[in-house]
Protein backbone atom coordinates (compact mmCIF):
# COMPACT_ATOMS: atom_id res chain seq x y z
CA UNK A 1 0.00 0.00 0.00
CA UNK A 2 1.69 3.47 -1.35
CA UNK A 3 1.43 6.67 1.41
CA UNK A 4 -0.03 9.50 -0.68
CA UNK A 5 1.41 12.65 1.14
CA UNK A 6 -0.08 15.67 -0.45
CA UNK A 7 3.18 18.53 -0.12
CA UNK A 8 1.80 21.62 1.41
CA UNK A 9 1.43 23.55 4.60
CA UNK A 10 -0.56 21.17 6.14
CA UNK A 11 2.12 18.22 5.91
CA UNK A 12 4.48 21.15 8.28
CA UNK A 13 1.54 22.29 10.21
CA UNK A 14 1.82 18.16 11.22
CA UNK A 15 5.40 18.09 12.46
CA UNK A 16 4.94 21.36 14.01
CA UNK A 17 1.64 20.16 16.55
CA UNK A 18 4.14 16.18 16.66
CA UNK A 19 7.04 18.31 17.62
CA UNK A 20 5.33 20.00 20.58
CA UNK A 21 3.40 17.15 21.60
CA UNK A 22 7.28 15.49 22.43
CA UNK A 23 7.74 18.26 25.03
CA UNK A 24 6.52 15.77 27.61
CA UNK A 25 7.42 17.62 30.63
CA UNK A 26 8.53 21.47 31.03
CA UNK A 27 9.95 22.19 34.60
CA UNK A 28 7.74 24.65 36.55
CA UNK A 29 8.74 27.59 37.17
CA UNK A 30 6.95 29.41 39.32
CA UNK A 31 5.19 27.15 42.93
CA UNK A 32 4.39 24.37 40.70
CA UNK A 33 3.15 26.20 37.91
CA UNK A 34 4.15 26.35 34.58
CA UNK A 35 4.28 30.43 33.08
CA UNK A 36 3.12 30.72 29.66
CA UNK A 37 2.87 33.86 27.66
CA UNK A 38 0.12 34.80 25.05
CA UNK A 39 0.98 37.73 22.46
CA UNK A 40 0.04 38.58 18.91
CA UNK A 41 2.55 39.55 16.80
CA UNK A 42 2.56 40.75 12.60
CA UNK A 43 4.07 39.46 9.64
CA UNK A 44 4.86 41.03 6.42
CA UNK A 45 4.78 39.46 3.01
CA UNK A 46 5.26 40.17 -0.86
CA UNK A 47 2.84 42.68 -1.83
CA UNK A 48 1.14 40.37 -4.27
CA UNK A 49 -2.63 39.92 -5.31
CA UNK A 50 -3.27 37.13 -3.74
CA UNK A 51 -1.71 38.39 -0.48
CA UNK A 52 -3.52 41.31 -0.20
CA UNK A 53 -6.73 39.29 -0.76
CA UNK A 54 -6.01 36.56 1.77
CA UNK A 55 -4.25 38.89 4.50
CA UNK A 56 -5.56 42.67 3.61
CA UNK A 57 -2.94 45.85 4.54
CA UNK A 58 -2.74 47.38 7.72
CA UNK A 59 -5.10 50.46 7.08
CA UNK A 60 -5.18 54.19 9.43
CA UNK A 61 -7.34 57.33 8.04
CA UNK A 62 -6.24 57.22 4.28
CA UNK A 63 -3.23 55.81 4.82
CA UNK A 64 -2.53 52.49 4.09
CA UNK A 65 0.74 49.68 4.71
CA UNK A 66 3.05 48.91 1.75
CA UNK A 67 2.90 45.05 2.63
CA UNK A 68 0.30 42.75 3.37
CA UNK A 69 0.41 41.26 6.93
CA UNK A 70 -0.09 38.40 9.11
CA UNK A 71 -1.29 38.07 12.20
CA UNK A 72 -0.13 36.15 14.35
CA UNK A 73 -0.74 34.67 18.04
CA UNK A 74 2.10 32.41 19.75
CA UNK A 75 1.76 30.13 23.11
CA UNK A 76 5.14 30.65 24.80
CA UNK A 77 6.65 28.36 27.55
CA UNK A 78 8.82 31.45 29.73
CA UNK A 79 10.96 29.33 31.42
CA UNK A 80 12.34 27.65 27.97
CA UNK A 81 11.25 29.86 25.01
CA UNK A 82 9.70 27.15 23.25
CA UNK A 83 6.22 28.09 21.79
CA UNK A 84 3.97 25.41 22.45
CA UNK A 85 0.77 26.63 20.27
CA UNK A 86 -0.10 29.31 17.13
CA UNK A 87 -2.85 30.60 15.44
CA UNK A 88 -2.60 33.04 12.76
CA UNK A 89 -5.34 34.93 10.59
CA UNK A 90 -5.61 38.10 8.08
CA UNK A 91 -4.55 41.30 9.86
CA UNK A 92 -8.11 42.76 9.53
CA UNK A 93 -11.59 41.09 8.96
CA UNK A 94 -13.91 39.02 11.33
CA UNK A 95 -12.39 36.39 13.82
CA UNK A 96 -8.90 37.71 13.26
CA UNK A 97 -8.33 39.66 16.53
CA UNK A 98 -6.13 38.53 19.28
CA UNK A 99 -8.65 37.53 21.39
CA UNK A 100 -10.58 35.09 18.72
CA UNK A 101 -6.88 33.51 18.08
CA UNK A 102 -6.52 32.90 21.32
CA UNK A 103 -9.48 31.55 21.85
CA UNK A 104 -8.69 28.96 19.36
CA UNK A 105 -5.72 27.69 21.12
CA UNK A 106 -7.22 27.25 23.83
CA UNK A 107 -9.93 25.62 22.45
CA UNK A 108 -6.99 22.77 21.90
CA UNK A 109 -5.09 22.97 25.01
CA UNK A 110 -4.76 19.92 26.54
CA UNK A 111 -1.58 20.50 29.47
CA UNK A 112 -2.11 21.17 33.20
CA UNK A 113 -0.43 23.31 35.78
CA UNK A 114 -0.64 26.38 33.62
CA UNK A 115 0.09 30.21 34.83
CA UNK A 116 -1.57 32.62 31.77
CA UNK A 117 0.86 35.69 31.97
CA UNK A 118 -1.47 38.36 30.00
CA UNK A 119 -1.68 41.79 29.08
CA UNK A 120 -3.99 44.06 29.38
CA UNK A 121 -5.23 43.99 25.87
CA UNK A 122 -6.40 40.36 26.45
CA UNK A 123 -8.37 41.08 29.42
CA UNK A 124 -11.87 39.51 28.54
CA UNK A 125 -13.82 37.50 30.82
CA UNK A 126 -14.87 34.73 28.34
CA UNK A 127 -11.45 33.98 28.21
CA UNK A 128 -10.65 34.16 31.81
CA UNK A 129 -13.35 31.99 32.40
CA UNK A 130 -12.28 29.73 29.87
CA UNK A 131 -8.93 29.26 31.65
CA UNK A 132 -10.26 28.81 35.02
CA UNK A 133 -12.77 26.67 33.48
CA UNK A 134 -9.88 23.97 32.07
CA UNK A 135 -8.76 24.25 36.14
CA UNK A 136 -6.09 26.59 35.13
CA UNK A 137 -4.61 30.00 36.35
CA UNK A 138 -3.82 33.30 35.04
CA UNK A 139 -2.24 36.76 36.22
CA UNK A 140 -3.70 39.23 34.27
CA UNK A 141 -3.33 43.33 33.88
CA UNK A 142 -6.97 44.56 34.82
CA UNK A 143 -7.89 47.80 32.02
CA UNK A 144 -8.41 51.21 34.07
CA UNK A 145 -11.80 51.03 33.15
CA UNK A 146 -12.95 47.95 34.59
CA UNK A 147 -14.55 48.44 38.22
CA UNK A 148 -14.41 45.44 40.34
CA UNK A 149 -16.54 45.30 43.76
CA UNK A 150 -13.95 43.79 46.44
CA UNK A 151 -14.99 41.48 49.18
CA UNK A 152 -12.12 41.15 51.87
CA UNK A 153 -8.60 42.30 52.11
CA UNK A 154 -5.55 39.70 52.76
CA UNK A 155 -2.91 40.21 55.25
CA UNK A 156 -0.39 40.70 52.16
CA UNK A 157 -2.14 43.52 50.98
CA UNK A 158 -4.03 42.06 48.09
CA UNK A 159 -8.03 41.67 47.80
CA UNK A 160 -11.02 39.30 47.65
CA UNK A 161 -12.93 40.08 45.00
CA UNK A 162 -15.96 39.09 42.57
CA UNK A 163 -15.58 39.08 38.72
CA UNK A 164 -19.06 38.67 36.76
CA UNK A 165 -20.93 38.96 33.76
CA UNK A 166 -22.53 36.92 30.55
CA UNK A 167 -20.58 34.63 28.31
CA UNK A 168 -21.54 33.12 25.00
CA UNK A 169 -22.96 29.65 26.09
CA UNK A 170 -21.52 26.99 24.22
CA UNK A 171 -23.88 24.25 24.92
CA UNK A 172 -26.83 26.12 24.32
CA UNK A 173 -28.11 26.25 20.39
CA UNK A 174 -28.25 29.80 18.74
CA UNK A 175 -31.09 31.08 18.27
CA UNK A 176 -33.13 30.98 14.99
CA UNK A 177 -31.86 33.70 13.85
CA UNK A 178 -28.41 32.79 14.40
CA UNK A 179 -27.73 34.67 17.56
CA UNK A 180 -25.78 33.30 20.65
CA UNK A 181 -27.11 32.34 23.74
CA UNK A 182 -25.77 33.90 26.88
CA UNK A 183 -25.39 32.52 30.59
CA UNK A 184 -24.45 34.50 33.89
CA UNK A 185 -21.61 33.72 35.45
CA UNK A 186 -19.41 34.50 38.44
CA UNK A 187 -15.61 33.78 39.91
CA UNK A 188 -14.00 34.61 42.98
CA UNK A 189 -10.77 36.35 42.16
CA UNK A 190 -7.68 38.20 43.68
CA UNK A 191 -6.65 41.58 43.46
CA UNK A 192 -3.11 43.21 43.25
CA UNK A 193 -2.68 46.89 43.42
CA UNK A 194 0.91 48.16 42.96
CA UNK A 195 3.53 50.69 41.43
CA UNK A 196 6.75 51.54 40.14
CA UNK A 197 8.62 54.67 40.74
CA UNK A 198 7.64 56.91 37.39
CA UNK A 199 4.70 54.69 36.65
CA UNK A 200 1.41 54.88 36.90
CA UNK A 201 -0.35 52.11 39.96
CA UNK A 202 -1.09 49.36 38.19
CA UNK A 203 -3.60 46.57 39.05
CA UNK A 204 -3.43 42.57 38.59
CA UNK A 205 -5.88 39.77 38.52
CA UNK A 206 -5.57 36.52 39.47
CA UNK A 207 -7.40 33.14 40.31
CA UNK A 208 -4.62 31.88 42.66
CA UNK A 209 -6.32 32.13 45.47
CA UNK A 210 -3.45 30.32 48.02
CA UNK A 211 -2.03 33.20 50.42
CA UNK A 212 1.35 31.25 50.78
CA UNK A 213 1.86 32.62 47.74
CA UNK A 214 2.19 36.54 48.31
CA UNK A 215 1.23 39.53 45.83
CA UNK A 216 5.23 40.82 45.96
CA UNK A 217 5.76 37.49 44.25
CA UNK A 218 2.66 37.70 41.73
CA UNK A 219 3.50 41.21 40.78
CA UNK A 220 7.39 40.71 40.45
CA UNK A 221 6.50 37.28 38.36
CA UNK A 222 4.22 39.09 35.99
CA UNK A 223 6.76 40.95 34.64
CA UNK A 224 8.42 37.73 32.89
CA UNK A 225 6.11 38.29 30.59
CA UNK A 226 8.02 40.48 28.42
CA UNK A 227 10.37 36.81 27.70
CA UNK A 228 7.36 37.00 24.32
CA UNK A 229 8.59 40.12 22.45
CA UNK A 230 12.32 38.42 23.05
CA UNK A 231 11.29 35.55 21.22
CA UNK A 232 10.11 37.78 18.40
CA UNK A 233 13.25 39.36 18.07
CA UNK A 234 14.88 36.23 18.22
CA UNK A 235 12.41 34.83 15.36
CA UNK A 236 11.77 37.63 12.99
CA UNK A 237 15.30 39.73 13.52
CA UNK A 238 17.63 37.32 13.81
CA UNK A 239 16.46 33.84 12.31
CA UNK A 240 15.03 35.30 8.91
CA UNK A 241 17.85 37.15 8.44
CA UNK A 242 19.40 36.37 5.32
CA UNK A 243 23.28 36.46 4.30
CA UNK A 244 22.74 39.95 2.32
CA UNK A 245 21.43 41.38 5.55
CA UNK A 246 17.62 41.84 6.96
CA UNK A 247 15.28 40.72 4.83
CA UNK A 248 12.44 43.72 3.60
CA UNK A 249 9.60 41.06 4.53
CA UNK A 250 9.09 38.70 7.09
CA UNK A 251 7.98 35.90 4.96
CA UNK A 252 9.04 35.81 1.25
CA UNK A 253 6.39 33.63 -0.38
CA UNK A 254 3.83 35.61 -3.14
CA UNK A 255 1.31 32.98 -2.53
CA UNK A 256 -0.69 32.47 0.81
CA UNK A 257 -0.44 28.98 1.16
CA UNK A 258 3.04 29.46 1.21
CA UNK A 259 3.56 32.29 3.43
CA UNK A 260 1.93 29.66 5.71
CA UNK A 261 4.52 27.23 5.06
CA UNK A 262 6.92 29.20 5.66
CA UNK A 263 5.48 30.46 9.28
CA UNK A 264 5.23 26.82 10.45
CA UNK A 265 8.77 26.32 8.95
CA UNK A 266 10.13 29.00 11.05
CA UNK A 267 8.60 28.04 13.90
CA UNK A 268 9.66 24.32 13.68
CA UNK A 269 13.30 25.48 13.13
CA UNK A 270 12.66 28.34 16.43
CA UNK A 271 11.96 25.16 18.47
CA UNK A 272 14.67 23.09 17.33
CA UNK A 273 17.39 25.69 17.81
CA UNK A 274 15.81 26.40 21.36
CA UNK A 275 15.33 22.27 22.39
CA UNK A 276 19.14 22.22 21.53
CA UNK A 277 20.05 25.42 23.58
CA UNK A 278 18.13 23.82 26.53
CA UNK A 279 19.78 20.17 25.65
CA UNK A 280 23.48 22.40 25.87
CA UNK A 281 22.09 24.26 28.80
CA UNK A 282 20.99 20.99 31.14
CA UNK A 283 24.35 19.14 30.13
CA UNK A 284 26.50 21.94 31.37
CA UNK A 285 24.11 23.51 34.63
CA UNK A 286 23.02 26.65 32.88
CA UNK A 287 20.01 28.65 32.22
CA UNK A 288 18.94 28.73 28.65
CA UNK A 289 17.41 31.78 29.04
CA UNK A 290 21.19 33.76 29.35
CA UNK A 291 22.48 31.66 26.18
CA UNK A 292 22.79 33.63 23.23
CA UNK A 293 20.13 32.46 20.66
CA UNK A 294 22.47 34.41 18.28
CA UNK A 295 25.43 32.38 18.84
CA UNK A 296 23.65 29.17 19.39
CA UNK A 297 21.88 29.59 15.78
CA UNK A 298 25.47 30.61 14.25
CA UNK A 299 27.10 27.71 16.12
CA UNK A 300 24.59 25.19 14.26
CA UNK A 301 24.60 26.90 10.76
CA UNK A 302 28.49 26.42 11.00
CA UNK A 303 28.08 22.31 12.19
CA UNK A 304 25.76 21.23 10.17
CA UNK A 305 27.43 20.70 6.68
CA UNK A 306 30.25 18.63 8.74
CA UNK A 307 27.81 16.65 10.88
CA UNK A 308 26.00 15.64 7.75
CA UNK A 309 29.06 14.10 5.84
CA UNK A 310 30.42 12.42 9.15
CA UNK A 311 29.63 8.50 10.22
CA UNK A 312 28.03 7.45 13.58
CA UNK A 313 31.08 7.77 16.05
CA UNK A 314 32.13 11.37 14.38
CA UNK A 315 28.67 13.09 14.28
CA UNK A 316 28.59 11.42 18.47
CA UNK A 317 32.03 13.66 19.35
CA UNK A 318 30.95 16.88 16.95
CA UNK A 319 27.28 16.95 18.43
CA UNK A 320 28.79 17.05 22.58
CA UNK A 321 31.39 19.76 21.39
CA UNK A 322 28.54 21.61 19.30
CA UNK A 323 26.20 21.65 22.63
CA UNK A 324 29.58 22.39 24.98
CA UNK A 325 29.70 25.58 22.12
CA UNK A 326 26.60 27.01 22.73
CA UNK A 327 26.69 25.85 26.34
CA UNK A 328 29.29 28.20 27.00
CA UNK A 329 27.74 31.23 24.41
CA UNK A 330 26.93 33.58 27.45
CA UNK A 331 24.86 36.66 26.74
CA UNK A 332 27.48 38.88 26.78
CA UNK A 333 25.30 41.94 27.87
CA UNK A 334 22.60 40.75 30.03
CA UNK A 335 19.64 42.10 30.55
CA UNK A 336 19.60 45.40 32.09
CA UNK A 337 16.65 46.43 35.04
CA UNK A 338 15.78 50.07 33.34
CA UNK A 339 12.77 51.71 32.21
CA UNK A 340 12.59 54.01 28.49
CA UNK A 341 9.76 56.19 27.91
CA UNK A 342 6.90 55.37 24.98
CA UNK A 343 8.17 57.53 22.82
CA UNK A 344 8.74 57.61 19.02
CA UNK A 345 11.92 59.57 17.20
CA UNK A 346 9.85 60.65 13.83
CA UNK A 347 6.16 60.94 13.60
CA UNK A 348 5.38 61.41 10.26
CA UNK A 349 7.11 61.14 6.72
CA UNK A 350 8.05 63.36 4.85
CA UNK A 351 7.28 61.31 1.76
CA UNK A 352 3.99 60.66 -0.31
CA UNK A 353 2.01 57.51 -0.22
CA UNK A 354 2.67 54.94 -2.81
CA UNK A 355 0.33 55.16 -5.54
CA UNK A 356 -0.61 53.11 -8.59
CA UNK A 357 0.67 55.77 -11.00
CA UNK A 358 4.03 55.70 -9.07
CA UNK A 359 5.98 53.78 -11.35
CA UNK A 360 9.32 53.64 -12.58
CA UNK A 361 10.58 56.16 -15.60
CA UNK A 362 12.64 55.32 -18.44
CA UNK A 363 15.71 58.10 -17.92
CA UNK A 364 18.93 58.34 -20.61
CA UNK A 365 21.53 60.17 -18.47
CA UNK A 366 23.83 60.91 -21.40
CA UNK A 367 20.67 62.89 -22.98
CA UNK A 368 18.61 64.12 -20.31
CA UNK A 369 21.63 65.55 -17.99
CA UNK A 370 21.92 69.18 -18.37
CA UNK A 371 24.76 71.25 -16.96
CA UNK A 372 23.38 74.69 -15.08
CA UNK A 373 25.67 77.72 -15.59
CA UNK A 374 25.31 80.42 -12.94
CA UNK A 375 26.90 83.73 -13.31
CA UNK A 376 29.17 84.68 -9.87
CA UNK A 377 28.40 87.92 -8.17
CA UNK A 378 31.44 88.91 -8.14
CA UNK A 379 34.78 88.21 -10.36
CA UNK A 380 37.47 86.99 -8.51
CA UNK A 381 41.16 85.76 -9.95
CA UNK A 382 41.48 81.99 -9.48
CA UNK A 383 44.84 81.03 -8.39
CA UNK A 384 46.05 77.12 -9.18
CA UNK A 385 48.98 76.68 -6.85
CA UNK A 386 51.77 75.08 -8.48
CA UNK A 387 53.51 71.59 -7.15
CA UNK A 388 56.83 71.41 -6.61
CA UNK A 389 58.38 68.41 -8.57
CA UNK A 390 60.58 67.81 -5.58
CA UNK A 391 58.38 67.61 -3.25
CA UNK A 392 57.54 63.59 -2.80
CA UNK A 393 53.42 63.14 -2.17
CA UNK A 394 51.70 61.40 0.19
CA UNK A 395 49.62 59.16 -1.22
CA UNK A 396 47.87 57.26 1.66
CA UNK A 397 44.71 59.63 1.87
CA UNK A 398 44.66 58.58 -1.76
CA UNK A 399 45.17 54.87 -1.10
CA UNK A 400 42.24 55.25 1.21
CA UNK A 401 39.65 56.99 -1.20
CA UNK A 402 39.96 54.42 -3.16
CA UNK A 403 39.80 51.42 -0.73
CA UNK A 404 36.52 53.04 0.32
CA UNK A 405 35.42 53.24 -3.20
CA UNK A 406 36.07 49.43 -3.53
CA UNK A 407 34.22 48.39 -0.81
CA UNK A 408 31.30 51.02 -1.30
CA UNK A 409 30.89 49.84 -5.55
CA UNK A 410 31.34 45.66 -3.56
CA UNK A 411 28.62 46.04 -1.38
CA UNK A 412 26.43 48.20 -3.58
CA UNK A 413 26.61 45.47 -6.23
CA UNK A 414 25.84 42.54 -3.64
CA UNK A 415 22.56 44.72 -2.48
CA UNK A 416 21.56 44.87 -5.87
CA UNK A 417 22.22 41.41 -6.83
Amino acid sequence: MELLVTPGFEVLQLLFVKLVASFKKIEPDFHGFVSVVFDGTTGTMPDSEANQKEFAKPKSGRKQAAFPQLRLVSLLAVSVRLVLAVAYGSYAGKGSGERALMGQILARLSRESLLFLLDAGLFALEILWGIDDKKQKFLVKVPRTVKLKRLRSLSDGSNLAQLSGKIIDPDNPKTKDGRHRWKKVRMIVRIIDYAIPGFRPAQLMTNILDPDITARELAGHYHQRWDIEIAYDEIKTHQCATLSGQSPTTFRSKRPDLVVQELYAMLIMYNLVRLLIIQAAAAHGKDPRFISFLDALQHIIEAAPLMTVANAQQRQKQFDYLLALIAHSDIDRPRRHRVNPRVVKVTTSKFKRKRKEHKSEPRNLEKDLEIISQTPETTQALVIPVENPNTTKDLTPLIIISTLTMITSSTTSEAQL
